[in-house]
């Protein structure tokens, strides 16, 4: 499922938000034209996009997608698994046969 048909099945849920579009409007201070625009097409601002998930008390998700600063880089990441594709496997000898 789309992340935004996501929020909007999440908006509508019983165990959800339960929230008409004009009430989550209302409630993320955002007009009811963009929140249409963004269920439909995905079109979307970053602040309009915070607004609606403080509204659903969905805004501690984001914490999710920060990534540990301990951990190694996307970059660092890639890289090593590049020196591991370069790196040949060398086979043993052939035993001969007599």
């Amino acid at each position: 499922m789309h992340w935004r048909a996501a929020l909007r099945a999440w908006r509508i849920s019983p165990d959800g938000a339960r929230l008409t579009q004009a009430e989550l409007a209302h409630k993320s201070g955002i007009g009811l034209t963009p929140l249409k625009r963004f269920e439909k097409m995905g079109a979307i601002t970053l602040r309009n996009l915070i607004a609606i998930l403080r509204a659903m008390n969905l805004l501690e998700g984001l914490v999710g997608l920060m990534p540990d600063p301990h951990s190694p880089s996307p970059l660092a990441v890639l890289a090593a698994a590049q020196k591991q594709v370069r790196q040949v496997r060398k086979r043993a000898p052939r035993a001969r046969k007599e």
